[in-house]
């Protein structure tokens, strides 16, 4: 009936019911203090069109703390059915914590569940949870591994995955050819061009130079998570204004700077040199922003918002 969850999942009904209130009294979840999703998808968020009767049925815990999956364990073991994670996203587990994760899942029944869908293919081939040697009893992957055309693949223990044979499972695209075609293609580049490498090795360039720029000019940039995987913010009260200006600086450049920056193959070093480039004339501009108290006024576009949140 419950399921402890950890990470980002997409936006489904099991996992926005994590912010529903336990009661009926009126109000945005966060004043009724359920904002169970931070620190997971964001903040804040309203779980419109739910229904009421998951409320509680999706637990929180987060990454690299046993101790919270412990006392979900311990409180709702008998009642759970599977344990969902990413076995990483921004940063490393913890010395035992995925193992600790298992433990936990085989003591009380529950099913491992590995979301691969960000980190699968980008830190290791057939996914992140081998390059930790930790093997859950399910992984999902999804389009990463074509390239972007539609294409999933559950993969598991077939003990739980024969549990399938008693319920029905359909699907549109069972007879379509293009997802595997390419799929099997991609798969084979990422091992003949060794991808997850590369991806490393740009991040690490785009990371580096962010960060010298930021020293350079004095703007409190923070570039996180792991070099295939990165998210780009600002130590700063204004950190939204200051990254709606660099993209917009940074588009009049002929660069889309967002919010994260996710190598691929396609991404050379020369690329990179040539955004740090155009970047060390905005970093600058940054600089005086901050210095003198205009960075509204340099801006002709609303400050940025998070999708996410507007759309859920």
């Amino acid at each position: 009936d419950r399921i402890a969850f950890c990470g980002y999942h997409g936006w489904s009904d099991w996992y926005l019911a994590a912010n529903l209130s336990d009661s009926a009294r009126p109000g945005p979840a966060a004043e009724r203090g359920v904002d169970r999703l931070v620190g997971h998808l964001l903040p804040g968020l309203e779980p419109a069109g739910v229904p009421r009767g998951l409320a509680g049925t999706a637990l929180p815990f987060a990454y690299n703390r046993l101790d919270e999956l412990e006392q979900i364990v311990r409180k709702h073991g008998a009642e759970l059915a599977a344990v969902v994670m990413e076995p990483t996203r921004s940063t490393d587990p913890a010395p035992g914590f995925l193992e600790g994760v298992r433990e936990l899942c085989h003591r009380c029944g529950a099913v491992l569940i590995f979301d691969e869908i960000s980190a699968g293919w980008r830190f290791h081939l057939g996914g992140a949870h081998l390059r930790y040697g930790v093997e859950p009893a399910i992984a999902v992957f999804a389009k990463a591994m074509s390239n972007g055309f539609p294409m999933s693949a559950v993969l598991g223990r077939e003990d739980v995955m024969d549990a399938a044979q008693r319920s029905f499972i359909s699907s549109t695209y069972w007879t379509d050819g293009v997802g595997p075609a390419a799929a099997l293609a991609t798969i084979r580049k990422m091992q003949t061009a060794d991808v997850p490498a590369h991806a490393a090795r740009i991040g690490a360039l785009f990371r580096n130079g962010l960060d010298e720029l930021g020293r350079r000019y004095g703007v409190p940039v923070r570039v996180t998570g792991h070099p295939a995987l990165l998210h780009i913010g600002f130590d700063h009260p204004e950190a939204a204004a200051l990254g709606t200006l660099l993209t917009v600086r940074m588009l009049d450049r002929g660069f889309l700077c967002g919010s994260g920056f996710y190598p691929s193959l396609a991404h050379e070093a020369h690329h990179i040199r040539s955004f740090l480039e155009a970047a060390a004339d905005v970093f600058g501009e940054l600089a005086d922003a901050i210095d003198c108290g205009d960075l509204h006024e340099r801006l002709q576009t609303p400050v940025r918002h998070s999708g996410f949140a507007r759309l859920t």
